[in-house]
């Protein structure tokens, strides 16, 4: 006897194959996730004996803290500031050549380094072999995107290459403080730039200073990022991502930054970081 498929209102088949498939597809979606979550949560226990370390805000209780972005009205920011007499010097992605080119202005030393770990493809960070790591002084680097959706192979490489460089730790911040900041934007990643600045916001310091950020409106210093020369670069490298909103950021950083002067952290942004922060 043949299989008869009726038809519904509309012209669709109502055998119940329309309304199944796409059941079964969102429930292998929900399953995949878990999954992924669980793999995420056995991989940050305390009990894991590979446990990637977490940065530790207790290890910058009491100290000054400078962190430095990639935009080119940095050098503008830091016009007679003492860099390398703060006691952390931290820099993002592809930050380090820019310094070693210009160590009178930027500083001379990387103390930390956030780092997506993007180091090939279309939209890279910049590469960070150990030999680069070990020249600007690094003691840190850490992969920001610390959670379930983070590049973990990424992490992996950087982990067995770094293995034997005991200069250099390799580190994540806490998961809860990087779920949180994703559940702030509406599950939007965060830029690795927002990840600095919410973490260390949020350390018992002593004094934080923060430069070269402008939420994506100028163009980059040279040689951080050659893809980005002009102010409509910038726009226009951080759009095509389609997983930031620089505007959600800013607001979020306007909050985190309230916060923590509320609880009398004495925090200094640059002139052009304080002028794209407050832009309406």
């Amino acid at each position: 006897m043949e299989h008869q498929t009726s038809i519904a209102e509309g012209g669709q088949p109502c055998d119940g194959r329309l309304t199944i498939e796409p059941f079964l597809t969102r429930l292998g979606r929900q399953i995949d996730l878990a999954q992924r979550r669980l793999r995420f949560r056995l991989a940050d226990s305390r009990f894991n004996p590979r446990r990637i370390p977490t940065l530790d805000p207790q290890r910058f209780a009491g100290l000054r803290v400078i962190i430095i972005g990639p935009a080119a009205t940095v050098v503008e920011d830091l016009a007679g500031i003492d860099v390398d007499g703060f006691d952390v010097i931290v820099r993002l992605n592809n930050g380090i050549p820019p310094a070693l080119a210009a160590p009178a202005v930027l500083g001379a030393r990387t103390d930390i380094l956030f780092h997506n770990l993007n180091e090939t493809g279309p939209r890279p960070a910049g590469a960070i072999p150990p030999e680069l790591l070990r020249r600007a002084g690094v003691k840190i680097c850490v992969f920001p995107h610390w959670g379930f959706q983070g590049n973990k192979r990424a992490l992996e490489r950087k982990r067995r290459e770094l293995s034997g460089v005991s200069e250099v730790s390799l580190q994540v911040p806490p998961a809860r403080f990087y779920e949180g900041l994703r559940r702030d934007l509406d599950g939007l990643k965060p830029t690795i730039g927002l990840v600095a600045i919410a973490y260390f916001l949020a350390c018992p310091l002593r004094e934080l200073q923060i430069h070269g950020f402008t939420f994506f409106q100028t163009r980059y210093l040279p040689g951080y990022n050659d893809q980005v020369t002009t102010d409509e670069d910038a726009r226009r490298w951080v759009g095509s991502s389609e997983r930031h909103d620089p505007a959600r950021e800013r607001l979020l950083v306007q909050q985190t930054l309230q916060r923590a002067r509320d609880r009398d952290l004495t925090v200094t942004l640059g002139r052009h970081v304080e002028t794209h922060l407050w832009v309406s």
